[in-house]
C-alpha cells in the first residue's frame, strides 16, 4: 500500500470517527440539576422533586415532530431503602409524562403535562418547558427518618413505546435512544427526620 493509499485511509477513518462522535454528543441527555425537598405544612404534605435537564433534539427526531408525531418524554423517580439482611426495597416508584405535539395548521408546538397543558410558537421554547420541571410531587411521605438508609434517583427519557406501532418497527437508529443515566439525588436537609 502507498503512503498516499494510507494517509487517505487514515483521513477517512478520522473523518467517519469524528462523524459518529458528533452524532453521539447531539444524542447525549444530561441531568443538569435535581433536588428533592420536603413540604410538611399546607393542603399536599410529601417530596418534591425539581429536575432541569439538557439535550439536543436530533434532525430524525425534530422531522418526525414537524410531522404530526407526538413525541412523549419521561422523567423517572424511585425512592429506596437499604437493607443489609435483605435485598433493597422499593419505597416509591412514579413517572412523569411530558407530551411534545406540533399542529401544521396552527404551525403551534403544545407541551402536556399532567393534565395541564401550553401552546408555543417555537420548539426552543416548547422544549424548554420539557426541559424543566419544578416542584413535581412524587411522595407523600414529607420525611426519611433514617437518610443514609435511602438511596433516590431520577432518570429523563423519550418514550420510544409511545410512538406509532409502524415506526417502533422501524426505528434501528441511535438518534431514537435519548436517555440520561440514573442519577442519585442529594437529599435535602428538610427531608430528614432529625433523631431524637
Amino acid at each position: 500500500m502507498t503512503l498516499r493509499a494510507r494517509l487517505l485511509r487514515t483521513l477517512a477513518t478520522f473523518l467517519l470517527g469524528m462523524g459518529l462522535c458528533a452524532s453521539a454528543w447531539a444524542q447525549e441527555v444530561g441531568i443538569m440539576q435535581s433536588s428533592l425537598t420536603s413540604a410538611k405544612g399546607g393542603d399536599k404534605p410529601g417530596l418534591y422533586l425539581s429536575v432541569t435537564v439538557d439535550f439536543d433534539l436530533p434532525r430524525t427526531v425534530e422531522d418526525a415532530l414537524m410531522r404530526g408525531i407526538a413525541l412523549y418524554f419521561v422523567t423517572d423517580f424511585t425512592l429506596e431503602r437499604h437493607r443489609w439482611y435483605w435485598l433493597d426495597k422499593t419505597q416509591n416508584e412514579t413517572s412523569l409524562v411530558s407530551r411534545l405535539s406540533y399542529s401544521p395548521l396552527t404551525r403551534q408546538y403544545r407541551v402536556s403535562r399532567g393534565g395541564l397543558s401550553q401552546s408555543f410558537d417555537t420548539l426552543k421554547d416548547a422544549l424548554d418547558v420539557v426541559k424543566v420541571i419544578s416542584d413535581w410531587r412524587v411522595s407523600d411521605k414529607h420525611s426519611l427518618s433514617e437518610p443514609e438508609e435511602y438511596e433516590a434517583e431520577v432518570r429523563f427519557r423519550l418514550d420510544t413505546q409511545q410512538l406509532p406501532l409502524p415506526m417502533q418497527v422501524n426505528i434501528g437508529n441511535n438518534d431514537w435512544n435519548l436517555t440520561s443515566d440514573w442519577q442519585t439525588l442529594v437529599l435535602d436537609h428538610r427531608v430528614i427526620t432529625p433523631k431524637e
